[in-house]
């Protein structure tokens, strides 16, 4: 049975490494390669292209060891640039969400407070932008909003929370923060195809498509897994309550409700 379960497991693992790191990998070796043999000069030569590769199969005919030896360079490049993608979108996504400096956001906070006051809306202070890019305040905002409806803080209540919801509730969590995630790592493989540009400028128009695409979905990806968590904390709020021994009464929870919680889960401390 632990023999099932592992093999099962290996599979899904070398699935994924295959989809999202080694082919994706392949793809940037190969048009790095090309690029380095074409050059700005000669970036759409495709008879040029074609004579190398024939050369290179050329040399393939009659010796096996050079074939198995390029061929496992090849896959090495490859998954080098898979890990490097992946801590280079790890980067992005720390620049992306860093808190930044007290001030932050004030371009966005003004426009925030012009469309508020064109609109006749009533401006929340504590819902105005504060941080230094749209992600980040977007998380920011997930506290903010739960701290003032419920007046506690969801970074305490959260873990505890996911400890008692079902399956089906996570699945959705999970899946929108897995889509942030490949979001981010295709930032990363957009890095990389802008480095493969500065010898073949066509790398840099890729490279640009797939980062703004990457950003362009991590902020999908983000904004629809913040709306999730925020659906959880209403919908199962009480629940995490009563699993406390802190049933609330009425309708919403009370400043009191709320600190006390906040209170119970930092066990004591400030």
């Amino acid at each position: 049975m632990v023999t099932g379960i592992l093999s099962e497991v290996g599979k899904h693992v070398s699935t994924h490494w295959f989809r999202a790191v080694l082919l994706p990998g392949l793809l940037l070796v190969l048009v790095t390669v090309a690029g380095f043999r074409l050059g700005h000069g000669d970036a759409l030569d495709s008879g040029r292209l074609t004579a190398w590769a024939d050369g290179v199969a050329a040399g393939w005919r009659g010796r096996p060891a050079r074939t198995v030896v390029d061929i496992a360079l090849v896959l090495l490049a490859a998954g080098l640039a898979g890990t490097a993608a992946g801590a280079l979108g790890r980067a992005i996504e720390r620049w992306w969400l860093r808190p930044g400096r007290p001030g932050s956001g004030r371009r966005r906070r003004g426009r925030a407070l012009a469309v508020a006051e064109r609109d006749g809306v009533t401006v929340v202070e504590a819902y105005l932008p504060r941080r230094p890019t749209w992600m980040s305040d977007r998380v920011r905002l997930v506290e903010a909003r739960i701290r003032a409806q419920y007046w506690f803080d969801v970074a305490l209540v959260w873990p505890r929370l996911w400890l008692l919801i079902g399956d089906e509730t996570r699945r959705p969590v999970v899946e929108a923060r897995t889509g942030f995630a490949d979001a981010v790592t295709l930032a990363g493989w957009g890095c990389l195809y802008l480095v493969a540009g500065l010898f073949w400028w066509p790398a840099l128009v890729v490279g640009a498509g797939v980062l703004l695409t990457g950003w362009s979905r991590a902020r999908s990806g983000l904004e629809e897994f913040a709306t999730l968590v925020e659906a959880v904390v209403d919908v199962h709020h009480r629940t995490l309550a009563e699993a406390l021994g802190m049933p609330l009464d009425g309708a919403g929870v009370t400043e009191a409700e709320g600190r006390n919680m906040d209170d119970m889960l930092r066990k004591g401390g400030a």
